[in-house]
């Protein structure tokens, strides 16, 4: 019988255990931060698209009693949110007064303004790469039902028929410190991120808004082939097995670049290159760094380092445009070299994809 009440014991243990998974949300994260008394908020960093979760503002002085502010009780509700792994932010808007000429009942001209907008504290949850999202959907239809306690047992919120929740209006939006030019610029093209998945030196993986492009690698649009990692990468693309080719020249040239102290490149800097790689339609590219600004001093380094340069023929003597290249040499001078890769004569700037 001791054994029996011990694994009836073990059950329950077990069901309320799974019960307490199922009631967390689809975007529980144990990872997202939760510092009671913290401020999270929200940045051009975060999205591009995101839940708005509710917007807060103060009652007039007159009608004012005790309890929380605005603020206070945005900040309590990102803490409720965060402890359930949501990642939230706070947003504060401004008043916005507009002013405009009309005229009176007698026709006289007369200034009259209006609150175009009030002042209010919002709560903005998620990051998510595009409206369509699994995890976005199934979080805001979560929002909706959640009632947090901050709204529920403070008197912030009065159930309406229009509200039956506290949350119940939340919708799906761009984050609103960016404009629809820099929420069109950050949508990752699936068929990229699918390209992409699970490889070495990804630029996916680079935590940097920057890279450099240094090599270039194009194949031909023919026919598909088994072996190619890009096949049925799109119903309408059709990939030759000269892309597997690019793909490999990158992957082996990031590899070199990673290890180019051993193999003396460059001679004027010999250390070891951050290197990454990124597959697209019809290119493999090779960047190098991470960056959080355009203006990063270390581009001009890497620019001048890999890019072109005036270089006199060796049995003419005519100086000409050369591009650099990366040799890794054979076993003895005479041996031929294991491999060699040309930069591009001018390396580009690039912003990086993310990983979803």
């Amino acid at each position: 019988m001791r054994t029996m009440r011990l694994c009836y014991k073990s059950l329950i243990i077990t069901l309320a255990m799974a019960i307490f998974v199922t009631c967390l949300p689809p975007e529980a994260d144990a990872r997202i931060e939760a510092v009671k008394g913290k401020k999270y908020k929200l940045t051009k960093r975060h999205g591009p698209w995101m839940i708005m979760v509710a917007s807060l503002r103060d009652i007039p002085e007159s009608r004012r009693s005790k309890g929380l502010s605005s603020q206070e009780a945005a900040d309590e509700l990102v803490y409720e949110l965060r402890k359930r792994g949501i990642p939230a932010y706070t947003f504060s808007q401004e008043s916005v007064i507009q002013r405009f000429n009309t005229l009176d009942r007698l026709g006289r001209e007369e200034r009259r303004s209006y609150a175009a907008q009030r002042a209010m504290i919002s709560v903005i949850a998620g990051n998510y790469s595009d409206s369509e999202d699994d995890v976005a959907q199934k979080t805001l239809k979560y929002l909706k039902k959640f009632q947090p306690k901050v709204l529920t047992e403070n008197g912030v919120y009065n159930k309406t028929p229009g509200q039956p929740g506290p949350l119940s209006g939340a919708f799906l939006t761009i984050n609103p410190l960016l404009s629809p030019q820099e929420v069109a610029q950050r949508k990752q093209d699936p068929l990229i991120a699918k390209l992409n998945s699970g490889i070495e030196y990804s630029l996916l993986k680079n935590k940097g808004k920057y890279s450099l492009v240094v090599a270039s690698f194009y194949g031909n649009s023919v026919t598909k082939t088994a072996t190619s990692r890009f096949q049925n990468a799109s119903e309408t693309l059709k990939i030759s097995n000269a892309l597997d080719q690019a793909a490999e020249n990158a992957w082996s040239l990031a590899k070199a670049l990673r290890n180019a102290k051993s193999y003396g490149f460059p001679a004027s800097a010999p250390q070891n290159i951050d290197a990454y790689i990124l597959h697209e339609k019809y290119r493999s590219v090779v960047t190098v760094g991470s960056f959080d600004s355009p203006n990063d001093p270390r581009l001009t380094e890497y620019a001048k380092l890999f890019g072109a340069k005036m270089k006199a023929h060796p049995e003419t003597g005519v100086e000409s445009m050369t591009a650099e290249y990366f040799v890794i040499p054979g076993k003895t001078p005479q041996s031929p070299p294991v491999a060699s890769w040309v930069f591009d004569p001018k390396p580009t700037l690039i912003r990086n994809p993310k990983a979803k």
